[in-house]
């Protein structure tokens, strides 16, 4: 995430979503990795406006003393259990990048799940301009599933920006599946899809 990008309206869909899912106790001990690629920038009151538009505590913002040119510093200041939301500029890598502070690497989503076979990861995806959503988000997919294995997903699909929800636990992606068809009735046939689940 960008410092540049705070408030605009992704921020309010993100809210929405994790508001949705926390107020049916479908979270837990859920945590929030904005993956700042300028968090030389942000400031104190940046990080608690992220919070409010997330509908989060700024104790749920995971703290870095490591910034993301030094990945694997990076990514083991990550809490290990908790339930976590990653946003990226960009979202999921599918090959080579030239920022790579803007994208996560299959391989460390497949890290940070894990020890806990019950964590749900969540992932911020977008698309280019010129190309259709569902297409970036099956693209997505087999990168995901060409480095991890055992690896389940559902996906909230809107616009040109999309929601990965990933674990290995079926159970769990199963209720959020649920909750979301449930929540968007007849609408959720465009908009939420699984994987293994």
């Amino acid at each position: 995430m960008k410092l540049d990008f705070i408030g605009d309206a992704l921020d309010h869909w993100k809210g929405s979503l994790f508001s949705s899912l926390q107020r049916a106790a479908l979270l837990r001990d859920f945590r929030v990795d904005p993956m700042a690629s300028d968090g030389e920038r942000w400031q104190p009151r940046d990080w608690k406006i992220l919070g409010n538009l997330l509908t989060i505590e700024p104790d749920q913002i995971v703290e870095h003393e490591e910034n993301l040119q030094n990945r694997a510093a990076y990514f083991s200041e990550i809490p290990r259990k908790c339930d976590l939301f990653l946003d990226p500029d960009t979202g999921i890598a599918t090959g080579h990048v030239k920022q790579m502070v803007k994208y996560v690497r299959p391989e460390e989503i497949g890290g940070l799940l894990e020890g806990s076979a019950e964590r749900l990861l969540i992932v911020y995806q977008h698309a280019a301009r010129r190309q259709r959503l569902a297409d970036r988000v099956d693209r997505v997919w087999t990168a995901l599933t060409d480095k991890v294995t055992g690896l389940r997903c559902c996906t909230y699909e809107s616009g040109s920006v999309a929601m990965f929800f990933l674990a290995r636990d079926s159970a769990r992606l199963k209720r959020v599946a649920k909750h979301f068809r449930k929540f968007l009735g007849r609408h959720a046939k465009r908009r939420i899809r699984t994987w293994n689940v």
